[in-house]
C-alpha cells in the first residue's frame, strides 16, 4: 500500500473516533437532566412532559453514537476488543432501558399515585446506570 494511502486513511479514521467521540461527550446531559428533573418534580404531569421531551434527545445520540460508531468499527477492525464489546452493551443496554421506561410510564399513568412512585424510583435508577456505565465506558476507553 502507498505511503500516502496509508497517511489518509489514518487521517480518515482519525476524523472518524473524533467525531464520535464528541458526539458521544454529550450524552451524559440528557441522563443528568431527566435525574435533576426527578429528584424537582412537583407533579407527576409535569415530569412526564420533561422527561418525555428529553427522550428524543437521547434516542438521537443513540443514533449518532451507531452510525458513527460502526464507522469506526469498521474502519478499525478489531471487532472483539473490550472496549467495542462495553460500549455495544452500553448502547443496548441505554437502548432496552428507554423502551421498557416507556411501557412502564403507559401502565403507571393509567393506574394511581402509588404506580407513579415506582415508575419514579425506576427511572431514578435506569438514569443513574446510565450515567455510571456512560462515565465508565467513555473515560476508560482510549
Amino acid at each position: 500500500m502507498p505511503q500516502e494511502l496509508t497517511a489518509t486513511l489514518q487521517n480518515v479514521f482519525s476524523d472518524l473516533l473524533f467525531y464520535h467521540t464528541f458526539f458521544s461527550a454529550f450524552f451524559a446531559f440528557p441522563f443528568v437532566l431527566n435525574l435533576w428533573n426527578l429528584w424537582t418534580y412537583k407533579d407527576f404531569a409535569s415530569l412526564n412532559k420533561k422527561i418525555w421531551f428529553a427522550m428524543p434527545l437521547i434516542f438521537f445520540l443513540l443514533a449518532i453514537s451507531l452510525l458513527s460508531g460502526l464507522n469506526v468499527l469498521l474502519t478499525y477492525q478489531r471487532f472483539f476488543e473490550s472496549e467495542v464489546i462495553a460500549m455495544i452493551g452500553l448502547w443496548i443496554f441505554i437502548f432496552g432501558a428507554e423502551i421498557y421506561r416507556i411501557k412502564k410510564l403507559k401502565i403507571a399513568r393509567r393506574t394511581n399515585e402509588e404506580a407513579m412512585l415506582k415508575y419514579v424510583l425506576l427511572c431514578k435508577i435506569i438514569y443513574i446506570l446510565d450515567l455510571v456505565g456512560f462515565l465508565i465506558v467513555f473515560f476508560e476507553a482510549d
